[in-house]
């Protein structure tokens, strides 16, 4: 069976996502769809504007199977995000990828990609990491005149073809140019078409508008209520307090001397949007920021982390009967491989970041669905 993988985070499930997932059977001849998809958290450091298992009901209307991509890759920047779905779109027997851009040449991508997985590329960037540079900064001044890279979901895409390409997998990358919106768009500009963030800023401030944009049968889905890190402020704030600078640096993404930085202006701000705004600089991006808040909130030990590490299993959160159909296929194709579909105590430990990352969502947020009593999602 021929399967094609989505790397998603859904936050929330939009027109425009429909539009991804129907368009990536079309154009692959794929029999399956799988969207592989970030869970609590997802990278541009920020809590899900919904659940992962209400995310999972709203996506399962256009895909067949629901994979939650592991926390430690959808918290992170592009490169390891890219690199995590594609290391868990081959885990799941995927023969093709398919992505939105701005740039519909896949000839460009491929060829920056090599550029950039060349070990001359490589040592350039490598150095100018250990300089504190971002790595979109480090691209585009490597390549100031490349049109793939004035946009981040072209970056994205490059980082998910330089994966493929790297580690070496039997998957083919397809690009789905975007329509209408921009990824950046704060406001709807469109009536059926709109960016994430715009959709977010409608339902946190009771914008009708974004019924428009997301599948009608879907619109009950998207009534509970909507986080943010407003909500989450007052937990961070403690975790920040409670900790020494000393333990506060052995969280994943405190580098070079910003625990004491951390703590010094979180004493003096009362909101999220304070201690964001204090905290950035021109060597740090509010969504390095917003990551590395994330991790302290989350605990995560630079020890925790390490995006090499092969995968023992997945979490399949949700799935269609033609699903289901794939699933028994790549059980029996790869028998060795574990594909998780209820978390008991025995399974929890192949996602203990994940199951952690619930207990503290729900915390919040009150849901009361987790990893242990919720069941994978079937749908006719």
């Amino acid at each position: 069976m021929k399967s094609v993988a989505l790397i998603t985070e859904y936050n929330p499930f939009h027109n425009g996502h429909q539009y991804h997932a129907q368009e990536a059977k079309k154009r692959t001849g794929a029999d399956v769809s799988i969207a592989i998809m970030s869970g609590h958290f997802v990278m541009r450091g920020e809590p899900a504007i919904y659940s992962k298992f209400q995310r999972t009901r709203m996506a399962l209307n256009d895909v067949d199977i629901v994979v939650e991509l592991p926390l430690y890759g959808a918290l992170s920047a592009g490169e390891y995000f890219a690199r995590t779905g594609v290391k868990v779109a081959d885990y799941m027997g995927a023969t093709s990828l398919l992505f939105g851009a701005e740039t519909a040449e896949p000839k460009k991508f491929h060829e920056l990609a090599r550029l950039l997985n060349s070990e001359q590329y490589q040592t350039q960037i490598r150095e100018q990491l250990k300089e504190g540079k971002s790595y979109p900064r480090i691209l585009n001044e490597l390549f100031p005149h490349s049109d793939i890279l004035a946009h981040p979901n072209n970056t994205l895409g490059l980082s998910y073809i330089r994966a493929i390409q790297d580690l070496g997998v039997a998957i083919e990358p397809f690009v789905l140019p975007r329509q209408q919106s921009h990824h950046r768009d704060h406001t709807i500009r469109d009536t059926y078409f709109a960016s994430g963030t715009s959709i977010r800023n409608a339902l946190m401030n009771d914008d009708e508008q974004w019924r428009s944009v997301v599948p009608a049968n879907l619109i009950p889905l998207y009534e509970s209520p909507v986080m943010s890190w407003d909500a989450f402020y007052p937990y961070l704030n403690y975790a920040i307090t409670a900790q020494t600078a000393d333990e506060l640096e052995e969280i994943y993404m405190v580098n070079e001397g910003l625990e004491s930085r951390l703590q010094r202006i979180n004493q003096q701000t009362t909101d999220f949007e304070d201690l964001i705004s204090e905290l950035k600089t021109k060597r740090y991006t509010r969504t390095y920021l917003q990551r590395m808040l994330m991790h302290v909130l989350l605990n995560t030990k630079k020890s925790d982390v390490d995006h090499e590490q092969p995968l023992q299993g997945v979490r399949i959160l949700g799935m269609t009967q033609a699903g289901q159909r794939y699933l028994k296929h790549v059980k029996k194709r790869y028998p060795e491989r574990q594909f998780i579909t209820n978390v008991n105590q025995r399974a929890a430990s192949l996602f203990k970041p994940e199951i952690r990352a619930t207990q503290i969502y729900n915390l919040v947020s009150g849901c009361k669905e987790d990893d242990f009593n919720t069941p994978v999602i079937r749908t006719d």
